[in-house]
C-alpha cells in the first residue's frame, strides 16, 4: 500500500491501480461527505496495519453524534468532515459544505470582519488547542453562541495538516445561567458557592447584607470565617462533599457589626457536565424570628392551664408541657419518644402494638370535647375523664398532631349536678342553637308545651308560641346582644291552652369563648298577670293619690286620684319628674331619695300644687318595690290628703291663742289684787310693831 499527499491535509491511500482504498484493500466510500480513507486520516496519518472495522467504528461515532457538531478542515479551511450534529446545528447539508473552502460562512459577519477565524486557528496551532465561545451563524442567518474546541491535526511527521472543530450551542445554557443568576440575586435568603477547599466562590446580595462584607472581599475568603462556630461551619460543608448534601444544618452568622443571625443551611454539591464535583451550593434560611417564635410558643405552652401533647406522624410524643407531667404523673423524659397510647386505657388503644390511638389517626381540627368521650390513664394506672382538642400541625418533619387535654372529672360531676338542678326547676328551661333549633329541654318545658322531649329537640323554638316572629326576634337579640331580660311571650300548649311567660336568656360558650347557643328560662307569669290586674283594680279604687317612681325620680305610673289632685292627665304625668308637682320640689326629691336609701318613709309632709293653683296638703308613706330577684325597681308612694286636718289644726291653734291671751289678762289682774293685800298686811304689822314699842317705852318711863 502506498501513501501519497494531495495538498495540505488531503493525502489519500491508493492501491497499485491508483484507486483510493482503505486498509484491507477495500474501495473507499463517501460517508457524510468524507471518504473512509479521509476519515481515517483525521485521526492518524498512517493507517498501515489498522483494521477497517476500527476506522469505521470511529467514523460512525463522529457521524452519528447529534449533540455535538464535529467538523474537520484542512489548513486552507476546506471542510473535510461534516457530521449529523453539524448538519442539525448549522442547517447545511453535507454536500453544501464538504470539500468547499467556505467555512467562514459559519462565523458571525462581525467576527469574520475582525479576523477572528484566522486568529483562533493560529492560536490553536500555537498552543496545541483553542477553547472558548464564539458567535456562530446558521444557514438561515440566525446567530447563536457556541462553545468551540479546536484541535490541530498532524501527519506522521508531526506536521499540521488541518483542524478538528467540536462545537455545541450553549445559547440555552447562557439564558438559563442568566435566569438562574437572576433568581439567585432575587432570593432573600443568603446563597453561596464553596470550593472543595472551603473557599467562597460566589455569593448573592443577600449574603453581602447578612455578613456586612462586600462581595469582592467575600469571594476567595474562608467560608467558615463568618460564623460564631467556624469549626462547625467547616464540618458542615465537608459533610456535603462527603455525603452529597446537608439539610437544615444550624449555624449562626456573625455580622461585621457584631449582630447575629440564626440560620438553617441546606446545601448540595454541584457538578460539571462530566459529573465532576465542582463545589457546594448552600442556601441559608433566617430562622431568628422562628427561634423567637419557638421560644414564645414554648413559654405559652408551659403556661397553658391544660396538658398539651404534640405527636408525630408515627404516633410518638415529641413535645409536652409541664401540665402534662402534672396531669399524668410522668416525667418529661419518660414521655418523649413514647407512643401516645400510654396516656389512655387499653380499651382505647389500637388493635395491635404500635397502632396509633384512634383519635390521632386523622389529625383534622376538632374542638374541645368535639364528640370525644375519652378517659386518660395516669402513670399509677388510675383513669380519669378527659376532654381533648386536636388539630393538625404542619412542621418541617411533616404533619403532626397538636392535642390539648383537660381533666373534666369535676366538670362531668358538675354537669350531672347541673342537669339535676335543671330537671328540678319548675320553670321551663331550653337551649337554642344559632339556627333557632331547640337542642335541649327540661321536663317543665315538656309539660308547658305538651310536646314530648324527642319532638321538641331539633324543632324550631319559635313554633311553640302564639307570636313566632316575636319569639324568633327574641333569641336573635340574645345572639346579637348577649342576653335578654323579661322578654314577654305566650306559650301555646298542644291542647290550645296558653301560658304567659317572661324569658330571661343569655348566650353560653365553650372554653375558647365561642358562642354555642342560647340558654333561656321562662317564668310563668299567668298568676302574676292576674294579680297585677287585681292590684291595678285596687290601685284605681283608692281615693288616695298613688304613684310609682323610678330610681331617677321619674313617675312610672299613677292612679286616677293623682291625676285629679295635680290636674294633669295620666299620660302627661308618666315619665315626668315627681318633684315638679310640689310647692317644695327639693323637699319632694329628698323624700323619695330617703325612701331609696332607707327602704321607706312615713308621714312625709308635702304640699301638692294643682295646675289651677289650689294646694293640697298631704302626708306621703312610701317604700321601695323589688323584682323577684330582690333588685329594687322603684318607689311606691301613697299620699293621704290632710288639707281638712290642716285647716282644723289652724283653727284650733287660733282658739288656743285666744284662750291663752285671756288667761294672761286674768293672771295680770290677780297679780295686781294680791299685791295690794300684801301691802295692807305689811302696814298693819308696822302699826302693831309701833304700838308695841310705844307701850314698852311708857312702861319703862
Amino acid at each position: 500500500m502506498n501513501r501519497k499527499d494531495h495538498g495540505a491535509g488531503d493525502a489519500e491511500v491508493l492501491t497499485g491501480r491508483g484507486e483510493p482504498t482503505v486498509a484491507g484493500g477495500l474501495p473507499s466510500k463517501a460517508v457524510g461527505g468524507l471518504a473512509v480513507h479521509e476519515k481515517a486520516r483525521l485521526f492518524d496519518s498512517s493507517i498501515v496495519g489498522t483494521a477497517q472495522e476500527a476506522v469505521d467504528f470511529i467514523a460512525n461515532i463522529l457521524e452519528s453524534s447529534t449533540e455535538y457538531s464535529v467538523i474537520a478542515k484542512d489548513l486552507t479551511g476546506k471542510i473535510l468532515l461534516w457530521n449529523e450534529g453539524a448538519r442539525r446545528l448549522y442547517g447545511y447539508e453535507p454536500d453544501e459544505v464538504v470539500g468547499k473552502a467556505n467555512s467562514s460562512i459559519l462565523h458571525a459577519p462581525q467576527d469574520v470582519k475582525a479576523g477572528v477565524p484566522l486568529q483562533i486557528m493560529q492560536a490553536a496551532l500555537d498552543r496545541g488547542k483553542w477553547e472558548g465561545t464564539l458567535t456562530r451563524q446558521r444557514k438561515n442567518g440566525d446567530q447563536f453562541t457556541a462553545r468551540v474546541v479546536i484541535t490541530p491535526r498532524h501527519d506522521a511527521l508531526g506536521r499540521p495538516i488541518g483542524f478538528l472543530l467540536i462545537s455545541k450551542d450553549i445559547s440555552d445554557e447562557i439564558r438559563l445561567t442568566q435566569y438562574a443568576r437572576s433568581l439567585i440575586e432575587a432570593s432573600v435568603d443568603p446563597l453561596v458557592t464553596i470550593s472543595p477547599e472551603g473557599k467562597i466562590t460566589d455569593v448573592n446580595e443577600a449574603t453581602v447584607k447578612v455578613t456586612g462584607m462586600p462581595r469582592e472581599k467575600l469571594i476567595g475568603a474562608d467560608f467558615a470565617n463568618y460564623f460564631t462556630e467556624p469549626e462547625k461551619a467547616r464540618e458542615g460543608y465537608q459533610r456535603v462533599f462527603s455525603e452529597g448534601f446537608v439539610t437544615d444544618y444550624p449555624l449562626t452568622i456573625r455580622r461585621v457589626d457584631g449582630r447575629l443571625m440564626d440560620v438553617l443551611y441546606n446545601a448540595s454539591v454541584y457538578k460539571d457536565a462530566r459529573g465532576n464535583v465542582l463545589g457546594v451550593f448552600a442556601a441559608a434560611r433566617d430562622i431568628t424570628g422562628r427561634k423567637k417564635a419557638e421560644e414564645r410558643f414554648r413559654a405559652v405552652l408551659e403556661a397553658a392551664p391544660d396538658a398539651m401533647v404534640i405527636v408525630n406522624k408515627d404516633g410518638r410524643i415529641v413535645l409536652v408541657n409541664a401540665q402534662t407531667q402534672k396531669l399524668f404523673g410522668y416525667g418529661r423524659q419518660e414521655l418523649l419518644g413514647q407512643p401516645v397510647e400510654m396516656l389512655v386505657p387499653q380499651r382505647f388503644r389500637g388493635a395491635h402494638p404500635g397502632h396509633r390511638t384512634g383519635f390521632f389517626d386523622k389529625p383534622t381540627a376538632r374542638g374541645m370535647g368535639a364528640g370525644l368521650d375519652l378517659y386518660g390513664q395516669r402513670k399509677d394506672g388510675t383513669e380519669f375523664q378527659i376532654e381533648i382538642s386536636l388539630s393538625p400541625l404542619e412542621t418541617e418533619e411533616g404533619v403532626q398532631v397538636s392535642s390539648t387535654i383537660r381533666d373534666i372529672t369535676l366538670q362531668k360531676q358538675a354537669s350531672q349536678y347541673a342537669r339535676s338542678l335543671i330537671e328540678a326547676s319548675v320553670d321551663p328551661l331550653v337551649t337554642i342553637s344559632p339556627e333557632g333549633k331547640i337542642t335541649d329541654v327540661n321536663e317543665a318545658t315538656v309539660k308547658v308545651t305538651g310536646a314530648p322531649r324527642e319532638k321538641l329537640i331539633g324543632a324550631d323554638f319559635a313554633n311553640y308560641f302564639t307570636e313566632p316572629v316575636k319569639a324568633r326576634e327574641g333569641y336573635q337579640r340574645v345572639f346579637s346582644e348577649g342576653f335578654v331580660t323579661d322578654y314577654p311571650l305566650t306559650i301555646r300548649h298542644a291542647d290550645g291552652r296558653q301560658t304567659d311567660v317572661l324569658y330571661n336568656a343569655s348566650v353560653y360558650k365553650d372554653a375558647r369563648g365561642n358562642v354555642l347557643g342560647v340558654f333561656a328560662a321562662a317564668r310563668d307569669i299567668t298568676a302574676q298577670k292576674q294579680a297585677s290586674q287585681y292590684a291595678r283594680s285596687l290601685v284605681e279604687a283608692s281615693l288616695d293619690p298613688l304613684v310609682t317612681i323610678s330610681p331617677e325620680g321619674k313617675i312610672t305610673d299613677v292612679n286616677e286620684a293623682t291625676a285629679k289632685v295635680t290636674g294633669v292627665a295620666r299620660e302627661r304625668l308618666i315619665a315626668t319628674d315627681f318633684s315638679n308637682y310640689f310647692t317644695e320640689p327639693e323637699k319632694a326629691r329628698e323624700g323619695y331619695q330617703q325612701a331609696f336609701a332607707k327602704g321607706f318613709v312615713t308621714d312625709y309632709p308635702l304640699t301638692i300644687r294643682n295646675i289651677d293653683g289650689r294646694l293640697s296638703h298631704v302626708l306621703y308613706n312610701a317604700s321601695v318595690y323589688k323584682d323577684v330577684s330582690g333588685k329594687v325597681l322603684g318607689v311606691f308612694a301613697a299620699a293621704r290628703d290632710v288639707t281638712p286636718l290642716k285647716k282644723a289644726e289652724v283653727e284650733l291653734a287660733e282658739q288656743r291663742n285666744r284662750e291663752l291671751e285671756r288667761l294672761a289678762e286674768l293672771e295680770r289682774f290677780q297679780k295686781l289684787t294680791v299685791g295690794r293685800e300684801l301691802k295692807m298686811i305689811e302696814l298693819k304689822k308696822e302699826v302693831d310693831d309701833l304700838k308695841r314699842r310705844l307701850t314698852e317705852r311708857a312702861a319703862s318711863a
